[in-house]
């Protein structure tokens, strides 16, 4: 199947032009002419994450992080990130990046982890530049603690920090994924009592407590692993409709840290 063809259908969910100015999205690495054998998944990539292409036979990763963001001046090969270069080089492995533009899709993945979470009448919200997070209902009567229960189990993470009163009852909830804890305040104007998102930094979790909020940090990693899963379902369903095959596979991050 061509690369091309590929690119197409992940720019049906995403589509480029819906990125923040300077996101590097789109194809980072590799040949649009070349065919695609297989498609590989991922937040980030990884040597690991080449190492599951190679073996999958795969020649197409895709992740949500560019692996190249700011202008490279020499690719060192000392580096973590010159050695990711060079591997996928040398395995002919293209690398397409889907980011702000697949966070703020309308099907993408604010509205995908919102909708894992369990929330319920999900729209679109426009926020501050080219934002658009969602905002949600939980249910009749649940509190910011038992929420935060029910993404902790959701995105299967070690821990979701909450910010703020834990009997508090939320009647509405703010999804950004990775790092949107500076839409507070917007959140709130728009009706939401609880903001799920990651990175909360310690200014952010005294405005959370200014503006008499909750906050849950969910981790970038956290509230952003879904991704692998969101595309790889995608790319396989407009296969499936055109009558095209190809490997496909998704790979699940794990966490970064350990909580001791």
């Amino acid at each position: 199947m061509p690369m091309k063809d590929v690119i197409r259908i992940c720019e049906r969910l995403a589509p480029p032009g819906l990125a923040t100015d300077g996101d590097n999205v789109g194809l980072v690495i590799g040949d649009p002419a070349a065919r695609c054998s297989g498609v590989v998944t991922a937040l980030d990539l990884t040597e690991g994450v080449v190492v599951a292409a190679v073996a999958a036979r795969a020649n197409l990763i895709v992740v949500h992080h560019p692996p190249i963001y700011y202008p490279l001046k020499r690719i060192d090969l000392s580096t973590p990130q010159g050695r990711l270069i060079a591997a996928v080089l040398r395995h002919g492995i293209a690398v397409y990046a889907m980011h702000t533009n697949l966070d703020f899709a309308p099907r993408g993945l604010n509205d995908y982890v919102a909708r894992l979470v369990g929330l319920k009448n999900v729209r679109p919200t426009a926020g501050p530049g080219k934002a658009v997070y969602r905002i949600g209902s939980p249910g009749k009567g649940v509190t910011a603690a038992a929420f935060a229960r029910q993404v902790k189990k959701a995105l299967r993470i070690s821990s979701a920090r909450l910010y703020g009163d834990g009997g508090k009852v939320i009647n509405k909830v703010a999804v950004c994924t990775g790092s949107g804890a500076d839409l507070l305040a917007d959140a709130q104007a728009r009706g939401a009592d609880l903001l799920l998102t990651g990175e909360v930094r310690h200014h952010n979790a005294m405005e959370c407590a200014g503006r008499g909020m909750c906050m849950i940090d969910g981790g970038h990693l956290g509230t952003e692993r879904p991704m692998a899963e969101l595309v790889a379902a995608h790319i396989k369903k407009m296969m499936a409709k055109s009558g095209k095959r190809t490997r496909i596979s998704s790979l699940y991050t794990e966490e970064l840290f350990r909580d001791y």
